[in-house]
């Protein structure tokens, strides 16, 4: 019959007894070691997207201000109010392809006004430190239907997005001109 060796009349843990602890708690610590590691790589990631995503958003406001502006300007007293900022109704050709209007809202510094790339700092978001992530929004200015007898009146704005060894495309967004309400009815 196999008999158990009671602790108390043994003098301690043999060698064997100690290596296969030590084994157990490197590979128990190694394991706590990756899967924190990649817990960490996940957070990073999550953190990265949300920051991208608010850059973008940001970016987007600034265009609605900017789109807002050309056409309307606050009123007299500035109480809240805004009045239309254009005295004539647009033309015949502001009206078919609004890429010029379009075009200036979207300088941020010098190039391609239809192509625009900048590098959020770390000030927005500490993610952003050491500027790894490269945004990039292209307007691509085309006519309803894909049609070429029709006028160049729908623009779509694409962001992509550059980090690491990543270039994705981030979000779309399709434009149709309001001013197309105030544009001059006699010329068409």
């Amino acid at each position: 019959m196999l008999k158990i060796r009671n602790i108390q009349d043994s003098r301690g843990f043999g060698l064997v007894d100690a290596i296969v602890s030590m084994s157990l708690l490197a590979g128990v610590i190694t394991y706590g070691i990756y899967f924190s590691s990649i817990r960490l790589g996940t957070v990073y990631d999550s953190n990265l997207t949300r920051s991208i995503n608010k850059e973008i958003q940001r970016d987007i406001e600034k265009l609605k201000s900017g789109f807002w502006r050309m056409y309307f300007q606050p009123a007299e007293g500035n109480n809240g109010e805004y009045s239309y900022a254009l005295n004539d109704p647009l033309s015949r050709a502001e009206c078919e392809d609004f890429t010029s209007k379009i075009a200036s809202e979207f300088q941020l510094e010098t190039g391609n006004p239809m192509i625009q790339s900048w590098r959020p700092d770390g000030k927005r978001s500490k993610v952003f430190e050491g500027q790894p992530v490269l945004i990039t929004r292209e307007l691509t200015v085309s006519s309803p239907l894909e049609d070429d007898l029709l006028d160049q009146s729908v623009a779509s704005i694409e962001y992509r997005v550059q980090w690491g060894g990543n270039n994705i495309h981030w979000l779309s967004i399709a434009l149709g001109p309001e001013a197309h309400s105030w544009c001059d009815e006699k010329e068409f």
